[in-house]
């Protein structure tokens, strides 16, 4: 029985999705174009202040911190059961490629997909995309998600899931 828990799309649905997403490396080295846009998915219901931020952001207490992941979890579970959702990663000489990886289970997008869930696969944070929306969701670690895409079509989802998990939806 295999322990795999991820598994390469295929070579043409590979090259469909780097044609569907072209950005997605540049996004992915924080050198974001300036026809990407940007969605965030947050726990708060503003930008934070610098000030503010170190308020609500440093030594948060283990409870407050565990009401965070749970309404940032319930948004993630809503959107993973709504939609395709595949990883990906950096690969070849010097990174510069990217390789997009399809789930085997529900239960692994569901484990990779929520607050923390990155680590399933030794990554920092989780990042997928989905291809029905055009568009890449990543976590960050101040409690507030990203989308990023070049056609608003996550827009009103994202609205419906927020509304549904008590979170927020950002714009800059």
């Amino acid at each position: 029985m295999s322990s795999r828990r991820v598994a390469n799309v295929p070579k043409v649905r590979q090259r469909d999705l780097a044609i569907q997403f072209p950005w997605l490396m540049e996004v992915d080295l924080s050198e974001r174009p300036e026809n990407v846009q940007t969605l965030s998915v947050s726990v708060f219901d503003h930008w934070l202040s610098q000030e503010e931020a170190g308020e609500k952001l440093e030594n948060v207490p283990a409870v407050e911190q565990a009401r965070r992941d749970a309404l940032l979890g319930d948004f993630c579970s809503r959107m993973v059961g709504s939609t395709e959702v595949i990883s990906f990663v950096q690969r070849g000489r010097q990174w510069r490629r990217i390789i997009f990886r399809r789930f085997l289970s529900d239960a692994v997008i569901s484990e990779y997909c929520r607050p923390g869930g990155g680590r399933v696969f030794g990554h920092r944070h989780f990042q997928v995309v989905l291809p029905e929306f055009r568009c890449a969701f990543y976590e960050s670690w101040d409690d507030t998600y990203h989308f990023f895409f070049v056609q608003p079509g996550i827009a009103e989802a994202a609205r419906v899931w927020a509304s549904q998990s008590g979170v927020y939806l950002l714009d800059r």
